[in-house]
């Protein structure tokens, strides 16, 4: 009988608040709860980087965000305490909690704070890309001390699925890199590490050799020699170092001079 009593969420999720013993929950769209919760990640992130001290975005903030519209979000403002047996929470509750009965208000506070509950391909989804996110900035950054050279991206999934990592879906993939990197260091032999390098590249190929030296690495001297060319010393991750290196000698025919300094 409790079960034919509970509501039909059809396409809908659940997103949930509790507080001090207190429950709230509300019907929101799965695809677009799913975008407005990336899109709130990624302004945490952007403020994090601008090393803002207050990366948390406001209920007032979200909803005057005219990126995210609360209205297509959730499938009404109706706050209840046990949405599947359709049992709404009570004005003195939420007044006791948010300090107001407002619906899109205590919506705000689910989107920033709650529990979501996502379909099962979203999360599928998800996981996948963050997943290729990592292995590629460990691929890029990271050597086998052995032999010095980069993993396989091949090695590196492989290793995470051996090492049984949890990739956590709320957190971005830099986040995650270091954990990752520590989680799989007892199945291969693998280290994060900057080199130091020299290059010279020939005074024909300076303005295109230059923008693409620019993309991978930090320019600590650099110095234009009488002839037009190009000299510098550079740092860059250790398992950038053959792309780069191979892309120089495509520009300049193998003219490019390179000799890593210290790693």
């Amino acid at each position: 009988m409790i079960d034919r009593a509970r509501i039909d969420l059809g396409g809908y999720i659940v997103g949930r608040i509790e507080n001090s013993g207190r429950i709230f929950e509300m019907l929101m769209d799965p695809e677009k709860a799913w975008e407005a919760k990336k899109l709130i990640r990624e302004e945490i992130n952007t403020r994090l980087k601008a090393g803002k001290k207050k990366s948390r975005l406001t209920v007032d903030e979200l909803l005057n965000d005219r990126k995210i519209d609360l209205e297509l979000i959730f499938e009404s403002f109706t706050v209840f305490e046990d949405l599947r047996r359709g049992k709404k929470a009570t004005d003195g509750d939420m007044e006791a909690l948010f300090n107001t009965t407002d619906g899109m208000t205590i919506a705000g506070h689910i989107l920033l704070d709650g529990e979501i509950h996502w379909t099962k391909a979203q999360r599928v989804e998800e996981k996948e890309k963050k997943l290729k996110q990592i292995i590629t900035i460990i691929s890029k950054n990271a050597i086998n001390p052995q032999n010095k050279k980069p993993h396989p991206h091949q090695r590196i999934e492989k290793a995470i699925e051996e090492a049984n990592v949890k990739i956590d879906l709320m957190r971005n993939a830099e986040e995650q890199v270091d954990d990752v990197v520590k989680s799989i260091r007892a199945i291969i032999p693998i280290r994060i590490e900057q080199v130091e390098m020299a290059i010279k590249i020939p005074t024909a190929f300076t303005a295109k050799g230059y923008n693409i030296v620019a993309q991978y690495v930090q320019i600590k001297k650099e110095e234009w020699q009488s002839d037009g060319a190009w000299v510098a010393v550079v740092s860059l991750p250790a398992g950038l170092q053959m792309e780069l290196i191979d892309k120089l000698n495509k520009l300049t025919h193998g003219r490019v001079q390179t000799k890593i300094l210290k790693t």
